[in-house]
């Protein structure tokens, strides 16, 4: 780590620093510059950047109501149509890293514009797919897309806003529309494929795209900082990195629904582990390499990275659970399946947007993210253990699924998204951004996957809707394991404040 200076940082009320900032680690202005900020429309930065993570996690939900659908139309198998679904997610979680280290050395602005203008452009080729393949590849070139504008995001948030209350208040916002994107996906689904049709799910953010397009070319300032046509790209760690996430990825969605032969599977894992431990070597080795490790001595980045791994296993793994009950069990349409966890969704929105940045405030990271985060993300997971065939919605299904989806990740996703940038450097935010995204997708996948082994073994073959009860209360014990494990590795962990970070990065 190289050693540097600590300045003053003096925050404007539009959260712009006047003065040249704290360096951090990889030698990064821990601040937000005069001149690289979007002191004249910062409102407009962070909508735009909103509506991209809308989007995104829109994307990873819309999809699922319409499966059935696309499955019919174009003639797939079961098996088949998934990888609708799983050619996203693969990209999607294979490039998070490349797409937050091409922000760094790209500058923001641009990658953002590229990965957005990517991913509208293919949903409208999904939608005017005229056979399967077309249909699964447009859906993969989009998760590349979408893996170019989240960390970008994320670094163009932290390079508009100061570290703290506006920061914090920013990644509210942000984090509410993640969470908002999410649930009203299923609901948009259901709503689009049973008046129109499925190709619906795809042309609607079509227009979305274009009109965010349009602002952010005006609203997102270019950087300051020409770029140092200098370094290095590391290729060969973008290759093997992201080569190895995609195996990763693709392990992962075969862990509970297996679409292609188990040998394959297998080959995939240990491919996976091989091409990521050289991808380490190549790190420690290389002058200017793609992933710093140096970053990982970050305490509050390095534990918030290890936490978000539960994050997403919470509204994956919660809907899944959720979505066999209602349908299977009680006979609920993919509508008002959807229409269920509505209050769910309202009430994640409200809070990622006002009670998590004043908990953070008040308490810090390390409470918030634990004991108001993914503790009660597990207990909303633990009612579910409780539901039979009679069980109303109001009874259980509306209360878990408020403290799990509403409060649970409400306060539990904006503390860590804060977490994985605090005290990050300019010239890194993207590659923290990128891995703190990583982590949830591929811990998001990962927590899927067990919770769908556990209601698939306890299954076993059987459709009967009252065979279903003690699998799904498998389900829910699986779910609440894993966020209860990462609630308390949360709370006996480091979640340092923006000042304590800047002042070991001092000291380093």
């Amino acid at each position: 780590m190289k050693s540097t200076t600590i300045g003053t940082e003096e925050y404007c009320e539009q959260g712009a620093v006047m003065s040249q900032g704290t360096a951090s680690a990889g030698g990064g202005v821990r601040g937000v510059p005069s001149e690289k900020r979007a002191g004249r429309h910062p409102s407009l930065v962070l909508l735009v950047v909103s509506t991209a993570i809308l989007l995104d996690a829109l994307d990873l939900s819309i999809t699922q109501v319409a499966l059935p659908d696309i499955r019919r139309s174009l003639d797939l198998s079961t098996a088949g149509v998934q990888w609708t679904v799983n050619a996203y997610v693969l990209t999607y979680a294979g490039f998070l890293l490349f797409g937050g280290r091409a922000a760094d050395l790209l500058s923001a602005r641009r990658v953002f514009l590229f990965g957005l203008t990517i991913f509208g452009v293919m949903s409208l080729v999904a939608g005017l797919s005229p056979n399967a393949v077309v249909v699964i590849l447009a859906r993969a070139v989009q998760g590349i897309g979408a893996a170019l504008t989240v960390p970008s995001s994320v670094a163009i948030i932290a390079g508009t806003f100061a570290e703290g209350h506006e920061r914090n208040r920013a990644f509210g916002v942000f984090s509410a529309a993640a969470a908002s994107g999410f649930s009203a996906g299923l609901i948009l689904g259901g709503v689009l494929t049973d008046l129109l049709n499925w190709r619906w799910i795809f042309f609607v953010k079509v227009p979305i795209v274009a009109a965010t397009l349009i602002i952010a070319v005006r609203a997102i300032p270019h950087s300051a900082e020409p770029h140092d046509r200098s370094r290095s790209y590391d290729l060969l760690g973008g290759v093997l990195g992201t080569a190895g996430l995609l195996l990763i990825a693709f392990t992962v969605t075969q862990i509970a629904d297996h679409t292609v032969p188990v040998p394959l599977v297998i080959a995939s894992a240990v491919t996976a582990v091989v091409l990521l431990i050289a991808f380490v070597v190549n790190e420690a080795k290389h002058p200017d390499p793609l992933l710093p490790l140096g970053i990982f001595r970050m305490p509050t980045l390095r534990n918030a990275d290890i936490s978000s791994l539960a994050v997403l296993a919470a509204p994956f793994g919660y809907s899944y659970v959720v979505t066999l009950y209602t349908q299977e069990v009680l006979h609920y349409s993919p509508l008002k399946t959807g229409l269920a966890l509505l209050p769910a969704a309202v009430v994640s929105a409200l809070v990622s947007r006002y009670i998590a940045p004043a908990l953070i405030r008040r308490y810090g990271m390390r409470i918030t993210g634990s004991l108001a985060g993914l503790f009660l993300v597990a207990v909303g997971f633990l009612m579910l253990a409780l539901v039979d065939a009679d069980t109303g919605y109001v009874t259980v299904l509306l209360p878990s699924s408020i403290i799990c989806l509403g409060l649970g990740v409400g306060n539990a996703y904006p503390t860590y998204a804060i977490g994985g940038v605090t005290g990050v450097g300019v010239s890194q935010q993207g590659l923290a951004a990128g891995i703190q995204q990583t982590a949830l997708q591929v811990g998001g996948g990962l927590g899927l996957a067990l919770v769908a082994t556990g209601v698939s073994a306890s299954l076993d073959g059987r459709t009967d809707p009252n065979d279903y009860i003690p699998a799904l209360h498998v389900g829910a014990i699986v779910g609440t394991v894993i966020t209860l494990l990462a609630a308390v590795a949360t709370l006996l962990g480091r979640m340092d404040t923006p000042e304590a970070a800047a002042e070991e990065q001092k000291q380093n």
